[in-house]
């Protein structure tokens, strides 16, 4: 992880950093002292790539007029791509040695856990507004823009393979908002 934090000359601010990193899960040794849970978990050492995402805001207000500009980006790694197949206890059986124990049907996934990862979201946020003072109240007139680029990134995905990679949940379309803050 790194990271940057500035209060600049001039009334700028500015944040942002980036993290990376992966995992590693094995339960190699664990399949091994009980063989027949290999049917059910055919991957036991599972690596993913490394993931990184950064994130920066700024803001900075013009003095004299008192306008306020600011801004966040953010870039993170799509969601980890899932295909599950529902395979009856008869088709399982033979490979298993036995029935499924107190299950009709097995869910595995049949795609390597950490190969496949949907697209990146990358997402830019604005705001402009003006600040007003009276009578010892501090007030601002906002217009914020979410999602300027109108990215359309999948966040999560439905993990059955019969709909391999239906999405469920998109990011939210562009987005113009007007607001008015008010401190006493």
């Amino acid at each position: 992880d790194a990271s940057l934090n500035a209060r600049l000359r001039g009334g700028i601010l500015a944040q942002g950093g980036l993290s990376t990193g992966r995992t590693l899960t094995d339960s190699c040794e664990i399949r091994a002292a009980v063989p027949e849970s290999a049917t059910l978990n055919p991957y036991c050492r599972v690596v993913t790539p490394y993931l990184t995402q950064f994130k920066f805001l700024g803001a900075y207000t013009i003095p004299r007029v008192d306008v306020l500009f600011s801004g966040t980006f953010q870039s993170i790694p799509g969601p980890q791509v899932q295909a599950n197949v529902v395979y009856p206890s008869a088709q399982i059986e033979p490979s298993l040695g036995r029935p499924l124990a107190g299950a009709t049907v097995a869910q595995i996934n049949v795609l390597a856990p950490g190969v496949m990862y949907g697209d990146r979201l990358n997402q830019l946020d604005f705001r402009a507004g003006k600040i007003l003072r009276l009578r010892g109240l501090k007030s601002s007139i906002n217009v914020d823009l979410y999602n300027v680029f109108n990215n359309n990134a999948v966040l999560t995905e439905n993990a059955s393979f019969a709909v391999f990679r239906q999405p469920l949940l998109v990011l939210n379309p562009r987005l113009l908002k007007f607001s008015v803050n008010v401190d006493f």
